[in-house]
């Protein structure tokens, strides 16, 4: 019952659609907002602005984003939801036109020109000055990070050739570079795929194309100091069932995921692909190389975790087959026939993995993540873990702000949205990440509840346009 309530709690999780765009000044405190806590603290996540479809799933919902404005000790709240070309067509209809998560068979025929699949759902983003709500399949959406108005689609001044953009970028942070891939950026579906780098000033300066062994999902990926890894899934693209009404992706348990590695300094005609059985992989916390080693963590599951897509054979999938537990693999590079070496974190059961990003794509200690009961920290070195409980309350993505630029790693602050559906409203915990097991050294309160958010990020400085 427990891995059924946690898998609930995450993916398929049934929430009530808001329909709600607010603005709180000075929203309730309890106890005290740490005086080091000044910028805003970004967030994506998808919202049903008109009615659902019987049995849709979560991650076809319009793109909210949202935004706590910390200054002096001092909280504000905004949220607003993104106006994509599919949003506003569904407002000037006052009504529900688009149909099944990336199906356009499913739609009504008076939108079958216009963008139906970029719904800029699943991250708030923010890189060379600029907000971006983003989603896999699409390019960037442009957000004025002051005021959350929707500017619009972005491609890099027309350099961005590939219709897609992944929700989940990393940014290096010794060169500042935007690392990222677009899935089937085509729009084939035969697997193609790309691999993009934007430098700090947000010049697109990468752009290699390569083909994945078949075409199934890679959500997430990782880059360390010296190579680059893509995780593909066996999610695949079921274009057939789509056509008679079914679903975009079918899960075929008889296809291992692969996960592809490249040099960094090299080119995508250097990849090499690894076969991990039982390794199917939602996010990553972070990757790092050791020579010839490469070590990769994130939350791994025997089995298919997007429990609301069927198998090929048309069969629910069993929920605690997608149960994820924070694992590293361990790739040893100089000899392919060498098997990959999987480390499950003891008792690390959860999702949604960040950490200090001041130490991403480097060797690290400390990670974080979701679980049933509340937010989790792990320390790689003495494989210990820490918990803080959050009862009653629905856990969002928890994440890292550090305490000050130069502060050790882990000293700082974990950020984490809660929902309290029996109060029908949210707050944000700022929890010690040193002590994780200590209560919120602050509580935000809000009078309302929120959708969940997938992703986003903290950015220093910005304050909100009163």
């Amino acid at each position: 019952m427990t891995e059924h309530l946690l898998i609930d709690s995450f993916y398929a999780q049934k929430q009530k659609t808001l329909r709600f765009e607010a603005d709180v000044y000075d929203c309730e405190v309890i106890g005290t907002v740490p005086k080091e806590l000044n910028g805003a603290l970004f967030r994506v996540g998808p919202d049903r602005a008109y009615p659902t479809l019987e049995g849709d799933v979560i991650i076809n919902g319009d793109g909210i984003v949202s935004a706590f404005y910390f200054e002096d000790g001092n909280v504000d709240f905004r949220c607003r939801y993104v106006q994509t070309e599919r949003y506003l067509t569904e407002k000037r209809a006052r009504k529900r036109l688009y149909g099944a998560y990336r199906n356009p068979y499913t739609d009504d025929p008076s939108v079958a020109n216009t963008n139906r699949d970029n719904t800029a759902n699943t991250y708030g983003f923010y890189h060379h000055g600029k907000l971006f709500a983003l989603r896999e399949d699409s390019h960037p959406t442009e957000i004025d990070p002051a005021t959350l108005t929707t500017i619009g689609e972005y491609d890099f001044d027309g350099k961005l050739k590939g219709l897609a953009m992944t929700a989940h970028p990393k940014i290096d942070p010794v060169t500042g570079e935007w690392w990222g891939f677009g899935l089937f950026s085509h729009k084939l579906f035969e697997g193609e795929m790309a691999l993009y780098v934007v430098s700090r000033d947000g010049e697109l300066i990468r752009d290699e194309e390569f083909k994945a062994p078949f075409p199934g999902i890679c959500h997430d990926f990782a880059v360390t100091r010296d190579h680059v890894i893509f995780p593909v899934m066996p999610l695949v693209v079921d274009i057939d069932g789509a056509r008679a009404g079914g679903d975009f992706y079918a899960y075929d348990p008889n296809q291992n995921p692969v996960y592809g590695i490249m040099p960094r300094t090299g080119t995508v005609a250097d990849m090499r692909w690894f076969e991990v059985p039982h390794a199917f992989m939602g996010h990553v916390m972070n990757a790092w190389s050791e020579g010839d080693i490469v070590h990769f963590d994130a939350a791994i599951s025997p089995g298919n975790p997007f429990t609301f897509f069927k198998d090929k054979s048309g069969n629910v999938t069993e929920p605690v087959m997608g149960l994820a537990t924070m694992t590293r693999l361990s790739f040893d590079l100089s000899n392919h026939n060498a098997p990959v070496a999987v480390q499950p974190f003891p008792n690390a059961v959860g999702e949604m993995p960040r950490l200090d990003e001041r130490f991403q794509m480097s060797r690290y200690r400390y990670g974080y993540g979701k679980s049933r009961n509340g937010i989790i920290r792990l320390d790689w070195e003495t494989l210990s873990l820490d918990e803080h409980l959050t009862p009653g309350a629905r856990t969002q993505e928890p994440i890292f702000v550090p305490r000050m630029t130069d502060a050790p790693e882990g000293d700082g602050w974990l950020l984490c949205v809660v929902n309290r559906p029996e109060e029908n409203r949210a707050d944000l915990l700022i929890v010690d990440a040193m002590h994780i097991d200590r209560p919120p050294v602050a509580t935000i309160r809000l009078p309302f509840d929120l959708p969940m958010a997938f992703h986003g990020m903290f950015q220093p400085g910005i304050i909100s346009n009163r």
